[in-house]
C-alpha cells in the first residue's frame, strides 16, 4: 500500500549530520555493517531515501540488501524517527510493519505443514469447524442473501487471500458493514479502525462472528484483499493450543534471534519506536497537506499486548530483524547454520499458491502471504519485479522482497500511512534496478 506526497523541506526536516553520525556508533552494535551517505554500494537507493525525507514524505527512512549466505546486510539509512525530535534512525529502530506480518503468519503455517501438521490442501473446517457450512453472497451489491458454498476453504486460499473473505475497508457494500458492526477489522485497536468502528474482540470471538457470515466469492475462485491470513492465525493456534505470539516466537522469532518483533512492546523498545504518520483525514479520508503523528514512542497503543492477535496486520518489528526472516527466505530456508524450513517448502512459500486461473492483480501470482511474480518485467521496465520475487508491503509504505533472480531480498523501513503518491514499490524498484545496472 502506497504513502507519502510530495512537499517542500522545510529546514527542520534536514538532516543532522551529527546526530545521524552517532547513530552509526550505535548500529554498529547490531553486528551489522551500516553503509550510509556516499559510501554506499546503493548510491540510487541512498538518493531515494534521502529525497523521502528532503520532499517532507517521512523524517527517516532505513533499507537493507542481503545477499545468499551468512547475515551480512547493507545498510543504508537517513533522518530521524519524528519530524519534530525523535532519534537518528538505525537497523534497530522499530516500526509498524502492518501487512508485512501476512508473510510471517504464512511461512508460519507451511512450517506446520513441512512437519506434516496439515497440508497446503486441508479444509480448515477440519481444525475450525465453525466454517464447515459456509454460504457464499448472490449479489453482494445488493445484500446478503446466499447459498450454499460449493467448496471448503482450504490452508492455501487463507494464504492466498481466495477464501472468499473480504476487508471491512475494501468497499462499503452489505458485507463490509457486517465486518464493522461486529469487529471484524484488520486490528483491535489503532491506526487502520476508521471513526466509531467496533473494535476487533479475541482472534477466538473474532472467527466465531466471522463463520455466521457468508463469503463473497466461491472458495479458490477469486483474490479478493482480506482476513484472511488472521485466520491463519486463529487456524495455527487451534492447531497448536498456543497463542500466536508463542507460535512466532518459538517457530521463528526466537531461532531467527528476532528480539524486537512482535505484537506489543516493552519499556524499552517502545523508545525506539518510530513516529507513525497518517496523511488522512480520519473523518472523510482527504488528503492532508501536511501528515499528522498518531502514534510515537512516548505514547503507544503497542505499550500493552492487543485484544485480538492480528496474524494480517499485527506486529512491530526493526530493520534488522526483519532481514533475518528475509535471509533465512532468501537462503531458501537456512540461516546460520539452521533450517528453519525445508528448501522445497521455502520455495514453495514463495511460489504461486493459487488455484488454475486465478491471479492477483491480473497477471501476477501469490504465495505464503505475498505476492509471487509470474513473469519477467524487470527488463522492460525497472518499476517492476524481476519473475520469482515474492515480497509484500505494509499500509504505513514498509516494503520488502525476495528477488531470486537479482539473488538479493530487500527491506524498507519507514512511516507513512495513507499517500499514495510518495513512498511506494515503484520508486524503490527504480533505484534498484539503478544500482543493478550500475554493477
Amino acid at each position: 500500500m502506497g504513502a507519502g506526497g510530495a512537499q517542500s523541506a522545510e529546514a527542520g526536516l534536514m538532516l543532522d549530520r551529527r546526530r545521524l553520525l552517532a547513530g552509526i556508533v550505535a548500529a554498529a552494535g547490531t553486528g551489522a555493517a551500516p553503509a550510509f551517505g556516499r559510501g554506499s554500494p546503493y548510491p540510487a537507493v541512498q538518493a531515494l531515501i534521502e529525497a523521502y525525507v528532503a520532499e517532507g514524505l517521512v523524517p527517516g527512512a532505513i533499507v537493507g540488501v542481503l545477499k545468499p549466505g551468512g547475515f551480512r546486510p547493507t545498510w543504508m539509512a537517513t533522518g530521524r524517527t519524528q519530524f519534530e525530535g525523535g532519534a537518528p534512525v538505525t537497523p534497530a529502530t522499530i516500526w509498524r510493519i502492518f501487512s508485512m506480518t501476512k508473510q510471517v503468519t504464512g511461512v508460519a503455517a507451511l512450517q506446520q505443514v513441512a512437519d506434516g501438521k496439515l497440508t497446503i490442501d486441508t479444509p480448515i473446517a477440519e481444525i475450525m469447524p465453525e466454517f464447515g457450512r459456509m454460504r457464499v453472497l448472490t449479489d453482494p451489491e445488493k445484500g446478503l442473501d446466499s447459498r450454499p458454498a460449493e467448496k471448503p476453504i482450504l490452508l492455501r486460499h487463507l494464504l492466498t487471500h481466495t477464501a472468499g473473505f473480504t476487508y471491512s475497508f475494501t468497499g462499503n457494500g452489505p458485507l463490509q458493514k457486517e465486518y464493522k458492526r461486529l469487529g471484524l477489522q484488520p486490528m483491535s485497536a489503532g491506526a487502520l479502525l476508521g471513526p466509531g468502528d467496533t473494535p476487533a474482540p479475541d482472534l477466538k470471538t473474532y472467527m466465531e462472528r466471522l463463520a455466521t457470515l457468508p463469503l463473497l466469492a466461491e472458495p479458490g475462485t477469486l483474490y479478493h484483499y482480506s482476513i484472511s491470513l488472521d485466520v491463519a492465525g486463529a487456524l495455527l493456534e487451534r492447531l497448536t493450543g498456543k497463542t500466536l505470539d508463542r507460535i512466532f516466537a518459538g517457530q521463528l522469532l526466537q531461532p531467527l534471534g528476532m528480539r524486537d518483533t512482535g505484537f506489543w512492546l516493552t519499556g524499552a523498545q517502545q523508545k525506539r519506536l518510530s513516529g507513525l504518520y497518517a496523511w488522512r483525514n480520519p473523518a472523510n479520508w482527504a488528503l492532508l497537506e501536511k501528515p499528522v503523528l498518531i502514534d510515537s514512542a512516548a505514547k503507544t497503543e503497542l505499550s500493552a499486548r492487543p485484544a485480538m492477535l492480528a496474524g494480517g496486520a499485527g506486529l512491530a518489528s526493526s530493520a534488522e530483524d526483519f532481514a533475518r526472516f528475509l535471509q533465512m527466505m532468501l537462503n531458501e530456508g537456512l540461516f546460520e547454520g539452521k533450517m528453519l524450513l525445508p528448501r522445497g517448502m521455502a520455495r514453495l512459500a514463495m511460489s504461486n499458491l493459487m488455484e488454475p486461473g486465478v491471479f492477483y492483480a491480473e497477471t501476477e501470482g501469490y504465495g505464503a502471504g505475498g505476492r509471487s511474480v509470474l513473469f519477467e518485467t524487470s527488463a522492460r521496465n525497472p518499476e517492476h519485479y524481476s519473475v520469482d520475487t515474492w515480497g509484500w508491503g505494509g499500509a504505513a509504505s514498509t516494503l520488502c522482497h525476495v528477488d531470486p533472480i537479482r539473488q538479493q531480498a530487500v527491506v524498507l523501513m519507514l512511516q507513512s500511512l495513507g499517500n499514495e503518491k510518495g513512498p511506494n514499490e515503484k520508486r524503490l524498484n527504480r533505484a534498484l534496478a539503478a544500482d543493478h545496472a550500475r554493477g
